[in-house]
């Protein structure tokens, strides 16, 4: 490996580390970690094992960005609404701002003779922060199942949950009961380094990740993926080592931080040639296990069935693990829809009246991916977050739901399971805010009921959810989680009163109405996975957007109108 050139390197000794000020101080040193490496901001940097870039200690300090603002004039005004001192981690930056700061640091030090040309700062790659938090899918450009299983179950600090006293700053009262010492951010290096000597890969904030988009357009990369979770998170999920975050690129919140890396491109090329050798000997190998044919152990036999056991009952699941399906009822069982009595349909899509006798049964759910998918007809935006079938289906517009209602109809009278008369469509806009509750909506339509009602939310008159109650983007607000970082599969929170899930959060609902002076526009209710303002997760909050239009927030519910 090509060695990378500073101007004012230091080198720690045995028996020396280095504090975030960069003074030496008596410790003991890491017996893995390669020489520290300091660059002019005082910041160490330290080789991992599987990427051939320096990676910061610690991530960016208040000290390091004020450095930036104020030397370059930089736009930014995100001081937390907690205080800080120079050394904690700076906080409401966005992608953008992360990436600013990077290209100030590379120009700076260039032009101090620091850095070479060839020399960068950036932020690392999904890849590199795997390699940094010590996965295999980062260090090894072959994992095996095993170290991949194990890739998945790892935290940044073992294998161990809940996390050891002195692992990093979380919201530890939530996990353990026990006080980690910060209410919010805490200085960089407050907690136990990695065995490498990287400082709060678990906790204290979000660090930003980037990977270079097809074709080299940056201005083309819109979201960004959060890693490493934060003082304010206590979920299992999110504080896994191999939890991705993905958010939009503008996000800024007192969470959100970063950690950049030194990329040199000599010693980058030299690492990828060597990575390309390795790709090919094991190819070869591999080829060679192919001709003499698969051997599988009784031992991987019952390890895969144990697997099967533990994904539980009620569910169908594929080869792919991410395939789970609800399973649909026979339909010799079901019985035909009338007015004021719950129904099942073939999809296995329950309904419920919407007063008592009612003609007018509305989902309990939100359509799912399984059910919209089951008309045959293609799904030409999938989001680009993770989904399962049970998912809410989201990115389609009012046009395509109506269409999926027209064929749903078409369906279930074939069946005679309801009546020529009845059929599928969307709710309207009164019908919507029955479902959830909403006994006073004053105003002749929509635009006049519009926040007209400021007391009423989903889940009653708090304006904080009740725990667990609501998929909200709980990143931007105080006094409530949830352990969803985009959709929940259908289902996954408290019904209301009339048995209906979904109502608040999750993603937000196609009605049947017109917007009032903007033509072609259509009614949209509910709050979702990224809502988190008071206004937005009102009961009588409505949306608007032209029938065409799709969107990674936005799905919808049916009725049943029968005759």
């Amino acid at each position: 490996m090509m060695p990378v050139a500073f101007v004012s390197v230091q080198v720690l000794t045995p028996g020396q580390e280095l504090t975030p000020d960069g003074k030496f101080t008596p410790g003991p040193a890491s017996a893995q970690g390669q020489p520290t490496k300091k660059n002019s901001q005082g910041m160490p940097l330290f080789e991992i094992p599987g990427t051939p870039v320096y990676i910061a200690a610690w991530e960016t300090r208040v000290a390091d960005f004020k450095a930036f603002v104020n030397d370059s004039g930089y736009s930014w005004s995100g001081t937390p609404f907690f205080p800080q001192t120079e050394d904690h981690p700076v906080v409401n930056v966005s992608l953008r701002d992360a990436m600013a700061f990077c290209a100030w640091l590379t120009q700076r030090e260039q032009a101090s003779g620091a850095l070479t040309k060839l020399q960068v700062y950036r932020l690392p790659s999904q890849r590199e922060w795997d390699a940094a938090v010590g996965l295999q899918v980062g260090r090894s450009a072959h994992p095996t199942p095993e170290q991949r299983e194990r890739d998945l179950e790892a935290f940044p600090w073992g294998m161990e949950w809940p996390p050891p006293q002195g692992a990093g700053n979380f919201n530890s009262m939530e996990i353990s009961g026990k006080d980690d010492g910060y209410t919010f951010t805490s200085p960089v290096g407050s907690f136990a380094a990695s065995p490498e000597g990287l400082a709060d890969l678990a906790g204290n904030v979000w660090e930003w990740t980037w990977d270079q988009p097809p074709g080299g357009e940056t201005s083309l990369q819109t979201f960004g993926v959060l890693r490493g979770g934060s003082w304010m998170y206590f979920r299992k999920e999110c504080l896994l080592s191999a939890y991705q975050y993905k958010v939009p690129g503008d996000t800024r919140a007192p969470s959100i931080g970063f950690r950049y890396v030194l990329e040199d491109k000599p010693r980058s090329a030299m690492f990828l040639a060597e990575m390309e050798r390795s790709k090919a000997d094991i190819a070869r190998e591999r080829r060679a296990e192919l001709m003499d044919g698969p051997k599988v152990t009784q031992e991987e036999v019952e390890k895969m069935r144990q697997q099967m056991e533990r994904r539980g009952s009620g569910l169908v699941v594929s080869a792919n693990e991410a395939e789970v399906k609800a399973p649909l009822p026979d339909v010799a069982t079901l019985k035909l829809a009338s007015a004021g009595q719950p129904y099942t349909n073939p999809l296995g899509m329950a309904f419920r009246p919407l007063e008592v006798g009612s003609r007018v049964l509305i989902g309990e759910h939100e359509v799912r991916v399984q059910d919209y998918e089951a008309a045959g007809k293609a799904w030409k935006n999938r989001p680009t977050f993770a989904i399962t079938p049970i998912h809410p289906i989201v990115n389609v517009s009012w046009d395509e739901a109506n269409q999926f209602c027209e064929w749903l109809t078409g369906k279930d009278r074939e069946a005679k399971l309801i009546p020529e008369g009845a059929r599928y469509r969307l709710p309207t806009d009164l019908e919507w805010s029955r479902a959830a509750g909403l006994e006073v909506d004053p105003g002749g339509t929509p635009a006049e009921r519009h926040l007209a009602n400021k007391a009423d939310y989903p889940w009653g008159r708090e304006s904080v959810p009740p725990k667990l109650s609501a998929n909200l983007d709980t990143a931007r607000m105080s006094g409530y989680q949830d352990i969803h970082t985009y959709t929940a599969p259908v289902g996954s929170f408290s019904p209301n009163s009339l048995h209906l899930y979904d109502l608040a959060g999750n993603v937000s609902e196609w009605c049947s109405d017109d917007w009032p002076g903007a033509a072609g526009e259509k009614v949209i209710r509910g709050s979702s996975w990224l809502s988190f303002s008071l206004d937005t997760l009102l009961t009588s909050a409505r949306q608007h957007l032209p029938a065409n239009a799709t969107k990674a927030n936005v799905g919808f519910r049916l009725v049943l109108e029968l005759p």
